[in-house]
């Protein structure tokens, strides 16, 4: 599954924003101005630790034509203004970083009549091995039920899961746990349970899963599991996931040689009214 964060990263997983508006059909001589405006979710600067965007501009020739670096806000903004030269092919590329790590990435590519106001539109995917929940993002009512999905996203030869979801005992109780196995069948394996367990006293939630025989590991994203949760009082709360092996030896992602994979994890924001 893409990260198509539209209206806000992953509708479903919406966590990036960007609109793109039509070319300015009166515009002069000139460079033109490009606006990339980015919302991403407060928990993916908080459980990621996104802190910059690097947008670069290339020509039809692939010269870069300019680089640009903004800072990411404690509310997950990104904004940036380009002086774009005009001319037809641009392509517009950025990265999302955690440190010097790109994490993320997008690019779109845009003919460009000199003096136009263009807004940028990107669909931004993981370049790393990452868990999410989904929704990203979400309000529920008080006393209502509702279920948040654990997604594997940029995996290569995926063998073993070991995560930790973390919530507010006094926000939140766990009343259902569920596999989704298709993905992790997909090459004619079967999945192992070690460890899918509730503890509503200290508010955890540990999925340890491993694909036998190793040889059917799985590439790609798809959905791993569902935790169903009650609400029960507000007004807001986070839902955190860990792949800390340094924490706990039995999390993490690993490839079927038993590797490590350097892999990030997202949480989910809940609203409850």
């Amino acid at each position: 599954m893409k990260l198509r964060y539209g209206a806000l990263l992953l509708a479903a997983l919406g966590l990036f924003s960007c609109e793109k508006a039509p070319l300015n059909p009166a515009a002069a001589e000139g460079p033109a101005d490009v606006l990339a405006s980015f919302s991403l979710p407060k928990i993916a600067v908080t459980d990621a630790g996104l802190t910059r965007a690097v947008f670069v501009v290339l020509n039809a020739a692939r010269d870069t034509l300019l680089s640009d670096t903004s800072e990411v806000a404690q509310n997950g903004y990104i904004r940036a203004k380009l002086k774009v030269p005009a001319g037809q092919n641009r392509l517009f590329q950025v990265s999302v970083l955690q440190g010097s790590r790109a994490v993320l990435t997008g690019s779109d590519s845009l003919d460009l009549k000199g003096g136009a106001q263009v807004e940028l539109k990107m669909t931004l995917n993981f370049l790393v091995p990452a868990l999410t929940l989904s929704p990203i993002d979400t309000t529920v009512t008080k006393d209502s039920t509702f279920a948040v999905y654990i997604h594997a996203h940029h995996v290569e030869n995926l063998c073993t899961i070991g995560t930790l979801l973390t919530f507010s005992k006094d926000s939140l109780q766990v009343v259902d746990l569920g596999r989704e196995d298709d993905f992790l069948k997909q090459n004619g394996g079967a999945v192992t349970q070690l460890a899918f367990t509730k503890d509503n006293a200290n508010g955890r939630v540990k999925l340890v899963l491993g694909i036998v025989p190793i040889a059917k590991s799985v590439s790609g994203e798809g959905t791993i599991a569902r935790v169903v949760f009650k609400a029960l009082q507000g007004p807001s709360t986070a839902l955190h996931l860990s792949l800390d092996n340094t924490v706990d030896g039995t999390l993490g992602l690993y490839d079927q040689m038993l590797n490590l994979m350097p892999a990030v994890a997202l949480g989910s924001q809940i609203t409850i009214n």
